[in-house]
C-alpha cells in the first residue's frame, strides 16, 4: 500500500515542532494533527482529543493488550489510524507529530533493545514521506525541557503580554551526560533506519529558526514545498513564540561545571551555542546595557521560582 501522502513528523521533545506545524497548517494542502501519541492529550487543544492513537485505539476491534503480541495486528491498526485521520480533512497530505521517545507504541512482542521500532518498518513498507527535525545541539533541548517542567509553561503564544519566561537553571551533571548520550544514540538510530530511504527530508532547529524570535526560514519552508511537489504557499506568522533568550553561559548557573563535564568528550560540541543565540551574544557585546538587562531579568525570574519550590516543599511538609 502507497501511503506518501502521509508525513510522519519526527523530532525530539523541545525541538521546534509546534511552530514549524503551525505553519506548514497554513498551506492549503497540508493538514497537521498534534501529537498522536500523547498520554494526556488536552480538550482545550484543537484535535488532540479527536487525533489521540490511543483514543482511536479503545474504539478499535485490535485495540486490546494482546495487539502487541502480533506484528500482523499491529501493522494493521497502523494504517486504520492513518485512514482514520483521513476523514479528518479533504487537503492531500496529512502530517503526524510523532516523538522520538514515543515511536515504541506499535512494537511487536520481542525487538532488541537497539533495534529500529517497528514503528519505522512499517513506515518505510506503506512508503510514508519522514521529515525529521533535529536539534543536534541536546543540550539546548535538555534545557528547554527543564525550564518547561520547572516553570509548567509548555508554550507561550505570539500574543501573550510580557516578556519571554526565560530563566536560569542549575544543571545535574550527571544526569545531563546520561540525557546527551541517549540523545546521540537515538540520532544514530535514526541515521540508520532512514539512511537508504527516498521520501525522507531532515533539517536542524539551527536551519529552521535562523534568527532568535524570528519566522521560520523561508530557504527551509521551499525544501519542504519542493519535497512535496507543491507550491511554497505558507504564511509564516507563527502561533507561538520562543521562550528562551539567555545564551547557555547565562541560562546555566553552574555554568563552569557543565564545561568541565563536557570538555574533553564527544559531547563537548553541544558548549558551542545555536547560531541565533551566538548572534545575539554579539549584539550584547555592542550593547553591554542589554544583555546585563537580560541577566538581572533571569536571576530574578530564577530566584522567583526557587521561592515557589520553597513554598511548595513547605506546604507538604505542613509548615
Amino acid at each position: 500500500m502507497d501511503s506518501s501522502d502521509f508525513i510522519l513528523l519526527l523530532a525530539r521533545q523541545r525541538s521546534g515542532t509546534n511552530p514549524l506545524r503551525d505553519v506548514l497548517a497554513t498551506h492549503p494542502r497540508i493538514f497537521c494533527t498534534p501529537e498522536v501519541f500523547h498520554n494526556e492529550p488536552s480538550p482545550s487543544a484543537e484535535l488532540e482529543v479527536e487525533t489521540n492513537f490511543f483514543n482511536f485505539l479503545e474504539q478499535h476491534p485490535l485495540g486490546t493488550v494482546k495487539r502487541s503480541i502480533s506484528m500482523e495486528a499491529q501493522g494493521r491498526l497502523f494504517l486504520d489510524f492513518l485512514e482514520y485521520l483521513r476523514c479528518f480533512t479533504d487537503k492531500r497530505y496529512v502530517l503526524l507529530d510523532v516523538k522520538y521517545n514515543s515511536t515504541h507504541h506499535l512494537d511487536g512482542p520481542w525487538r532488541e533493545i537497539a533495534a529500529q521500532p517497528d514503528l519505522f518498518r512499517f513506515i518505510k513498507r506503506h512508503r510514508v514521506r519522514v521529515l525529521n527535525l533535529t536539534r543536534h545541539n541536546a543540550l539546548r533541548s535538555h534545557l528547554s525541557l527543564l525550564k518547561a517542567n520547572l516553570t509548567n509553561t509548555w508554550t507561550v503564544e505570539s500574543g501573550a503580554s510580557g516578556p519571554p519566561p526565560d530563566q536560569q537553571v542549575v544543571v545535574d551533571t550527571a544526569e545531563m551526560l546520561h540525557v546527551l548520550r541517549m540523545c546521540r544514540a537515538e540520532d544514530e538510530l535514526i541515521d540508520r533506519s532512514f539512511e537508504a530511504y527516498e521520501p525522507y527530508l531532515t533539517f536542524d532547529y539551527e536551519e529552521l529558526f535562523p534568527e532568535l524570535g524570528g519566522r521560520p526560514s523561508a530557504a527551509v519552508l521551499e525544501r519542504v514545498s519542493n519535497w512535496l511537489g507543491i507550491d511554497p504557499e505558507f504564511r509564516p506568522s507563527p502561533k507561538y513564540r520562543k521562550q528562551s533568550a539567555l545564551t547557555l553561559e547565562e541560562t546555566i548557573a553552574n555554568h563552569d561545571e557543565v564545561v568541565q563535564a563536557l570538555a574533553g568528550t564527544a559531547l563537548e560540541s553541544c558548549l558551542e551555542d545555536e547560531r541565533m543565540y551566538r548572534a545575539q551574544r554579539a549584539d550584547q557585546t555592542r550593547d553591554p546595557r542589554r544583555g546585563a538587562s537580560q541577566r538581572r531579568t533571569g536571576a530574578r525570574q530564577a530566584h522567583a521560582a526557587a521561592d515557589r519550590r520553597a513554598s511548595r516543599v513547605n506546604r507538604r511538609r505542613g509548615g
